[in-house]
């Protein structure tokens, strides 16, 4: 008698227990969906971020945000030419590539393809001569009205076994455009004429 009613009372439990199985199994399913949508959204947040880069924030002495001039000052002028000259002019067989890709960030986007066909010829005899070669601007004269910029440097090139100081002059033509993190200045560089220093 006591087996019997053990029995009605399991199979009538069972349904039950199906239904509650059910319905936790269709939660989960729902939860892991759930889940799913809020992982690809992050994902392509993330990659929107990645997209968009760092955002540079200055900050005065007082560690406070620094109010951004707009106006771009000689100074600034003077620093971005130099920092290009730097790159472009003083390196070794081991650091040209690396220092004229930095350099290619000061030349205007839409010059970039050119500016590459014209350091080609430069790399090749670099890497076959073993040519080393250091630039020391002494003057940079910045003429805002025209936007020029003429820069006297001493040159110090060195290939086998010897060396050789020159004094150079290069006439820059530049204009201003987006402020970015390897170009803090935003003046990009539209034309680059060496000439015969007197």
């Amino acid at each position: 008698m006591n087996t019997n009613k053990k029995i009605n009372l399991q199979t009538s439990s069972y349904p039950k227990a199906m239904q509650q199985f059910a319905m936790e199994n269709f939660n989960i399913k729902y939860l892991c969906a759930g889940l799913m949508a809020i992982s690809f959204f992050l994902l392509v947040l993330t990659l929107y971020l990645v997209k968009q880069g760092p955002l540079v924030v200055a900050i005065d002495s007082q560690g406070s945000v620094a109010k951004i001039e707009s106006k771009i000052t000689d100074l600034q002028i003077e620093a971005a030419i130099k920092e290009y000259v730097n790159y472009r002019y003083s390196w070794d067989e081991k650091t040209i590539a690396e220092s004229l890709a930095k350099a290619k960030f000061f030349v205007l986007p839409s010059l970039k393809q050119s500016f590459e066909k014209s350091t080609i010829e430069v790399q090749k005899f670099v890497h076959e001569k073993k040519v080393k070669q250091r630039v020391y601007p002494k003057s940079v004269v910045v003429d805002l009205k025209e936007k020029k910029v003429t820069v006297l440097a001493d040159r110090i090139t060195e290939f086998d076994n010897l060396k050789a100081a020159t004094e150079m002059k290069i006439i820059f033509n530049f204009t201003t455009d987006n402020r970015t993190v390897v170009n803090p200045w935003g003046i990009y560089i539209t034309k680059e004429t060496e000439e015969a220093s007197r």
